[in-house]
């Protein structure tokens, strides 16, 4: 029975013209659109930043002796899962520095609103380090970077939780 099914198909395959086997049909020598789709990285998903994710942290306050305090920041399992990571993230910057692009400043929720005071607490910043400059605005940006948490940020001083590295614009 196994014999008589495989002759049946060899019999159909032989009497089939050699077009009908062919997957891409008679394009003689066009190129095939897409043939070397495998040759190619696909993009990895770059997954968006919000700041309600950002600002979802627990923070306690310690206070060891008089005029110490120490703060200690736990980050949520969804924030974890984003370090080293590449992110969007929309905000306002923040420049530490005047000049009309800007390689390292601040990303900031909130709209800078004074020129001497910061927009936000630490939940709401962002240091952004740039391979290019980022042309200053007023308006929201939208960057996309290499995401980090900046759990033993004690050796800078910075007081902030977060960093956007090699970040650039995408819009």
């Amino acid at each position: 029975m196994l014999a008589a099914s495989g002759l049946a198909l060899s019999i159909a395959l032989a009497a089939a013209p050699a077009s009908a086997l062919n997957p891409f049909g008679n394009r003689g020598s066009e190129p095939v659109p897409g043939h070397d789709a495998h040759n190619q990285a696909p993009e990895a998903p770059v997954a968006a930043l919000t700041w309600d994710e950002l600002m979802n942290l627990d923070v306690t306050v310690e206070t060891p002796a008089p005029l110490q305090t120490v703060f200690h920041v736990s980050y949520p399992e969804a924030l974890k899962a984003k370090d080293g990571t590449v992110v969007r993230i929309r905000g306002f910057m923040y420049p530490l520095e005047a000049g009309e692009t800007h390689r390292y400043f601040l990303l900031s929720a909130l709209p800078p609103s004074c020129p001497f005071c910061l927009p936000a607490s630490a939940r709401g910043l962002v240091e952004v380090k740039c391979d290019e400059g980022v042309r200053y605005t007023l308006e929201p940006v939208l960057l996309e970077g290499r995401f980090e948490l900046l759990e033993e940020d004690d050796a800078l001083g910075t007081g902030l939780h977060y960093r956007l590295n090699n970040a650039r614009s995408a819009s």
